[in-house]
């Protein structure tokens, strides 16, 4: 089945030249017009007055349906805004139905939020409104609306102030909601300087309130104060603990993120233990209390104390150690001396009997809720997480003992049982996480013999991502002795025969293992290589993979120890120049068998040398349009292998090379559009053109401000063009390219005015002013005010060398056109399904594309079918330094049908992203697999 998603037209944008924005229309306006003709040439723009006049003789049923209707239009003329919010609030001051105020006030605020509205004025008059309204709810409303229009622009300090007294008034209505929301406003909107002063004591004295949510709000709105700038004194701290113990969980949830801010911020703060003289860091204490969150009977709470015991890295070394041990460890007692002990026994009055045994003999403790520096309740407070039975706290308790194991190294050693523990956890999700962390923690441990039992018993679990976490782990671990290496090493190779398709992965994890254990390796090498001391052995087959997996380890420990080299044999040898030309990545450079010299190239010398120079030459030919035709083609071929030999420097290359591929393409087809003929088909080349525009958009990333604006240059000048070939061409409608035309202008006046510094180049102003003039924009209209503009435009100004640049691609891992050759074809009954495993790996993929990954089924009948993959098919990369920035890992099923074929054919798959419908850009090349649909087979 073909899907297509649909995107909104954000189509084309573009750079700058030195040039003079003509002065006809200032900037301001010039853009605004652009923007309304853009609205007018899409039939979008309503009139709110039309609406709002119905209002006056309506019921208040009748009234709430229109109110309905403008919030879902939300496309008006601006100039009616006045006299409309003028109409609203006389409606609102004689409208009886406290529902229909209520809708009246959320207009205001979604007016503020999505169009150009006044903010400043809409604050006035729903605080004028509000100071004689009497509905609580209405008022609640109100306050809500106000905070939305608030963070709808950047308001003066005047309107703050008057914002924040409002919200104090209303702190003593006795109305929960109207207070809450009150609290919500003041953290919001007071200033900084005071809310240091009172309006923190102000809104802290509302935590004891009798509502609730009332008291929540009040500690969420203190840390949102926290987050603007305001120092939380540590006087907080005890209210915060008191309402840990509260009855109600939104309260207990607040209430613990505010015993860990308060940790955080003042860690070495001195407070006295509860009952007792001695004192303790509030950032121990804090540590204690939230570890006690653990045993609360809400999951919610759990999760997030768990969640919370990672961020508390400064915490004491006794304390952590505490988590992992249920019993109370003598450290964490408090003791007193024998006369302190005998006084109070003393005191008490109490004497021995001598009926029983010993029973004046001293006694060390007597509670140990009361003589401990830590609750009992929060011993082992870790260990519980990870018992508990909802996954989330088992994971949150894994991430958190990943992050403090982090910054304690003798933790981390304590912690390693605990993880390898959380192995054989039921869900796959909580098994990952146990994994990866101790990925992450691994330069701070060794493993035991006992340890790697448990973990590579794991190695055959069926999930593929656990295998390959494994391996990923596996190969960033060190082990303690040649047994344990062994050990790995056989269980490896017996997983790799029962799963083949982890081959790639168990490569990589053999040639870190190789990289970490030198010396153990070159201890069994003899023993792996199967080299008799005095008989020849046969030579091994290259092809087998455990027996490469066992050259890759060897050949990468010997580049760390050369002494090895002597121990291979000569056939190893030769196996070696086969892998290091067959797998450059996984077999490194030794000193074997010729020449070892490497070339090195590097980006920020030979390669930007070389750009700078092919740039100088395409400008010098700037006023010769042949010469520097035949330069950019020329540009093209050496920048496309210049991305191939130099991976650091292939996105800024990549991008110059689409750059100008687009500037050739719009050189010939500025000649069409005066008159002159051209070899290529012009439809062929609007499209190809057009294609290099989106490539320019939506392929690349870290572009700077300066390119950016090339690109919108670059886009408006190909939908220009696109609209006076169409036109001139008569053979279909003009009103799309029309439409696009203004959007795109659109686009790139919003892009212009909101990066004031930039200059656009003559032509984008020219078309900037043009469009904005044109008061009914048809396309015969647009087309006879740019042709001129169109005809006589200079060339584009090329871009500037951007070392950032970074391009999405992807590479096809699984299936290869070895594995579904002619001799290995895909069979299936003719309509039905076969699905064929697809992983492939990708690049620099911005994490808003990733809704528009497509993969492509394109069958010799020409039918292409588009797939929307899963988003959980879709995961990160995992390295040893946690989740990769910029590589992602589809691994999917792609499903494959058609009806009879005589004889098998290749179908091709790809991968691509889909820009707009209709439009796919492919990230890699297709792979092509040899399947064949066989007729049903009839019964006798």
């Amino acid at each position: 089945m073909a899907l297509a998603v649909k995107r909104s037209i954000s189509e084309i944008s573009t750079l700058p030249e030195p040039a003079t924005i003509v002065p006809q229309i200032t900037t301001h306006r010039l853009y605004k017009r652009i923007r309304r003709n853009a609205c007018k040439s899409s039939g979008t723009l309503t009139s709110i007055l039309s609406y709002v006049n119905m209002l006056e003789d309506a019921s208040s049923n009748d009234a709430l349906q229109i109110l309905l209707k403008i919030t879902d239009s939300m496309h008006f003329d601006e100039s009616e805004f006045p006299d409309a919010i003028r109409k609203l609030v006389e409606h609102f001051q004689r409208e009886p139905e406290s529902a229909v105020r209520v809708k009246i006030l959320s207009l205001f605020a979604d007016l503020a939020t999505e169009t150009g509205i006044d903010g400043q004025q809409l604050i006035d008059e729903v605080i004028k409104l509000l100071k004689v309204e009497q509905s609580a709810k209405v008022i609640s409303q109100g306050l809500i609306v106000l905070e939305k229009i608030g963070k709808s622009f950047t308001p003066s300090v005047a309107y703050i102030n008057q914002m924040v007294f409002f919200a104090k008034v209303k702190l003593f209505s006795p109305s929960h909601n109207v207070q809450r929301h009150a609290i919500l406003l003041l953290g919001v909107f007071v200033l900084v300087s005071d809310a240091e002063k009172e309006s923190l004591e102000l809104i802290g004295k509302y935590t004891d309130s009798p509502d609730a949510r009332v008291r929540a709000q009040a500690f969420r709105s203190m840390l949102t104060l926290g987050e603007r700038g305001v120092q939380l004194p540590p006087s907080l701290y005890p209210r915060a603990c008191a309402s840990l113990t509260d009855d109600y969980e939104c309260v207990r949830r607040e209430a613990l993120n505010m015993v860990f801010e308060l940790g955080v911020r003042h860690p070495e703060e001195m407070i006295k233990v509860q009952d007792s003289e001695q004192e303790v860091r509030l950032i121990d204490d804090a540590f204690g209390k939230v570890c006690s969150a653990i045993c609360d009977l809400s999951m919610n709470i759990r999760t997030l104390a768990a969640e919370l015991l990672g961020g508390m890295t400064m915490v004491s070394d006794e304390f952590l150690h505490q988590t992992l041990d249920k019993k109370l460890m003598s450290n964490m007692r408090k003791k007193r001396s024998l006369h302190e002990r005998s006084a109070a026994h003393f005191a008490s009055g109490e004497w021995s009997s001598g009926k029983k045994w010993a029973d004046d003999a001293p006694k060390e403790v007597i509670s140990a809720d009361s003589v401990s520096l830590m609750a009992s309740g929060a011993c082992g407070a870790l260990v519980q997480g990870l018992e508990d039975e909802f996954l989330e706290v088992r994971t949150a308790s894994v991430n958190s003992m990943c992050k403090l194991a982090l910054k304690n190294p003798l933790f981390a050693v304590t912690s390693l049982d605990f993880l390898v523990d959380m192995f054989n956890d039921e869900i796959e999700e909580v098994r990952l996480r146990a994994i990866y962390s101790l990925t992450a923690i691994s330069r701070h441990i060794i493993l035991r013999e006992d340890q790697l039992e448990t973990m590579l018993s794991s190695l055959e679990d069926y999930s593929v991502e656990v295998r390959e976490g494994l391996h990923l782990m596996l190969g960033a671990c060190k082990v303690s002795t040649k047994a344990c290496l062994t050990l790995v090493v056989q269980k490896v190779l017996d997983v790799l025969l029962k799963y083949p398709e982890d081959r790639l992965s168990t490569f990589g994890c053999m040639q870190r293992v190789g990289q970490k254990h030198p010396e153990i390796c070159m201890s069994i090498t003899p023993q792996l290589l199967l080299d008799h001391p005095f008989f020849d052995s046969a030579e091994r087959d290259v092809e087998d993979p455990a027996y490469v997996c066992v050259l890759i380890m060897l050949f990468n420990a010997a580049q760390h120890l050369p002494a090895m080299l002597s121990l291979f044999p000569e056939t190893t040898i030769k196996h070696y120049a086969y892998l290091r030309d067959t797998m450059p990545n996984f077999v490194p450079r030794l000193a074997v068998g010729g020449d070892t010299k490497e070339l090195n190239l590097i980006g920020s010398t030979g390669s930007r040398q070389f750009l700078e120079t092919l740039l100088s030459n395409i400008q010098r030919a700037y006023s010769a349009p042949q010469a520097r035709q035949a330069l950019l083609k020329a540009a093209q071929d050496d920048l496309d292998r210049l991305a191939e030999i130099d991976p650091a420097f292939s996105g800024t290359a990549n991008f110059t090379s689409v750059f100008f591929g687009a500037q050739l393409q719009m050189e010939q087809l500025q000649l069409a559009a005066t008159g002159h003929s051209i070899k290529a088909p012009i439809k062929e080349c609007l499209l190809q053109l057009i294609k290099k525009c989106l490539m320019l958009q939506n392929l690349f990333s870290n572009l700077t401000i300066d390119d950016q604006l090339l690109v919108k240059q670059m886009c408006l000048r190909a939908s220009a063009l696109n609209l006076v070939l169409i036109v001139k061409d008569r053979s279909q409608s003009a009103l799309g390219p029309c439409q696009l035309l203004l959007h795109i202008a659109s686009d790139a006046s919003s892009f212009l005015q909101e990066n004031t510094p930039l200059i656009a180049d003559t032509f984008t102003s020219a078309i900037l002013t043009k469009l904005a003039s044109v008061g009914d924009p048809k396309p015969g209209r647009v087309y006879r005010e740019i042709l001129p503009i169109v005809q006589t435009a200079a060339p584009v100004v090329i871009p500037q060398i951007n070392t950032n640049i970074k391009m999405c691609k992807a590479r096809i891992i699984e299936p290869t056109e070895n594995s579904y050759s002619a001799e290995n074809v895909i069979k299936v009954t003719a309509g039905l399904i076969a699905a064929v495993p697809f992983v492939a790996e990708l690049e620099n993929l911005q994490q808003s594309q990733r809704q528009d990954l497509r993969l492509k089924v394109k069958y010799p009948d020409q039918n292409v079918h588009i797939i929307v993959p899963r988003k959980r098919d879709l995961k990160k990369v995992m390295t040893e330094q946690g989740e990769s920035e910029s590589q992602w890992r589809l691994r999917t099923k792609v499903l494959l049908s058609h009806g009879v074929w005589t004889e098998a054919s290749t179908v091709e798959i790809t991968i691509c992203l889909s820009v707009k419908p209709n439009n796919e850009l492919e990230l890699c090349k297709p792979v092509k697999v040899h399947f064949a649909p066989k007729p049903v087979k009839r019964g006798l």
